[in-house]
Parts: structure tokens; C-alpha cells; sequence
């Protein structure tokens, strides 16, 4: 699998990069299969949507209803992306030109400018996405600032799981026997974006689906090698 992101550099936390939104809603718009929704993502939105009056009782009713499966992998590794809508493929949370859930956007939008990415001595580094030049014009923002304030504990503890997980994942899905496979993805999909209670934090829920979903993953391959025998 590859997580290369194409229109970035990176850039150092001490940084001070021209950047200032206009308000004009074009990065919300032509964003088919380009925004991510992750599961930390969704749980947000599903508090921020259930707190604006919408009846939400398990987490995947969010990913079925604001968002779309891609595979990632051939081996049936998926990852969600907000849907869009209209001619001009916006996305479904966009109202005129302002968004509609700033209270609970996803992570890619609430660090624009700038990508988290981690790295393997437990830290992040960070990446500036240059897709709309339009932006790098007026004010200036820090980028260690910007992640401070808009990339919390919890985001670093949920990326880093999840990153460092993912290529073990896609493995152990790949070399799943073919009589497996079916129940391999199920499994994977209700580990990662099913099997979750809304009235928990999600992190240590998180990391505890992603330990069973190795284990599963395991115990199929073992299983497959003693009927081998």
C-alpha cells in the first residue's frame, strides 16, 4: 500500500508559511474519493450530528450515510471518503461556500494547509499541501502552531495506531486463504468501522478492535496451515 500524498513538502514545525482562506469554498468542492474519514473522524461527527438533533445509535451509520468505501488494497483493505455531491462533486457537508460540520470536520480539513504524518521515532512530521495556490497569499501562520492547536493527543495516539498497523493489516489480509477471505473482510470492517460504543473514548477502543482484528487475522492463517496438514 502506498499513503504517498501528492502536492506537498514537507516543512519544518518552526515554518512560517503565507497562508489565508478566503472563504470561497474551493477546496470543499472537486473532492470525489479525496477527502479521508477516519474512524476517529466519524465518532466526532457522529457526537457533533447527535447533539444537532440526528437519531445515531452505532458508528457505521455514519460511514453509510456521509461517506463511501475506497479499496486501498487489493486484499479488501477499505478506507472512507466523505461523499460528494452535484455537478461539481462538493462535498456533502458543504452549504454555499461555508461548511456545515466546523465543529466536527475531519481531520484533513481541520489541519489544512498542513498533513501529520508519523514518524518511526514516535513524533510526526509534517507536510504543507499546495493543491490550492490561491491560499499562500496574505497572513502568515507557524506550522508547529497551527498542528499544536489544531492536532490534539488524540489525534497523535488514533494516526499513529492506525499508520502503524496498517501495513501488518494488509498483509495478514493478502495471505488470508481464499476460503478466508470473504470472512477476513468482514471482520476487518467491523473491526475498524463497526464495533465501536459511542458513549466510550474512542482511542483505547480503537486499539483494543485493531489487537482483535490481528488475532482474527492470525488465527485464520493457523487454522489454514493445520488443515494443511
Amino acid at each position: 500500500m502506498s499513503f504517498h500524498l501528492p502536492n506537498t513538502r514537507p516543512v519544518s514545525s518552526s515554518e512560517q508559511v503565507n497562508f489565508h482562506c478566503k472563504h470561497c469554498g474551493a477546496c470543499c468542492r472537486h473532492v470525489r474519493e479525496s477527502v479521508p474519514l477516519n474512524t476517529l473522524d466519524a465518532y466526532r461527527l457522529a457526537k457533533h450530528l447527535r447533539g444537532h438533533g440526528e437519531h445515531i445509535s452505532f458508528l457505521d451509520e455514519i460511514f453509510a450515510r456521509h461517506a463511501e468505501p475506497v479499496l486501498l488494497d487489493k486484499s479488501g483493505y477499505t478506507v472512507y471518503m466523505l461523499k460528494s455531491t452535484g455537478p461539481d462533486d462538493d462535498c456533502i457537508f458543504l452549504d454555499g461556500n461555508r461548511c456545515s460540520i466546523q465543529q466536527a470536520k475531519p481531520t484533513a480539513c481541520r489541519l489544512y494547509p498542513f498533513v501529520a504524518e508519523p514518524t518511526q521515532d514516535g513524533g510526526c512530521k509534517y507536510l504543507l499541501s499546495m493543491e490550492q495556490g490561491h491560499h499562500f497569499k496574505g497572513g502568515q501562520v507557524q506550522a508547529g502552531r497551527w498542528m499544536k492547536k489544531f492536532f490534539s493527543p488524540e489525534d497523535r495516539e488514533f494516526m499513529r495506531i492506525d499508520m502503524d498497523s496498517a501495513p501488518l493489516i494488509a498483509l495478514l489480509m493478502r495471505n488470508v486463504p481464499d476460503s478466508e477471505q470473504k470472512r477476513a473482510i468482514v471482520q476487518y470492517l467491523w473491526y475498524r468501522f463497526s464495533d465501536f460504543d459511542l458513549g466510550r473514548p474512542l482511542v483505547e477502543q480503537y486499539r483494543r478492535n485493531t489487537e482483535k482484528l490481528i488475532a482474527a487475522l492470525k488465527e485464520m492463517q493457523k487454522r489454514e496451515g493445520q488443515n494443511g496438514h
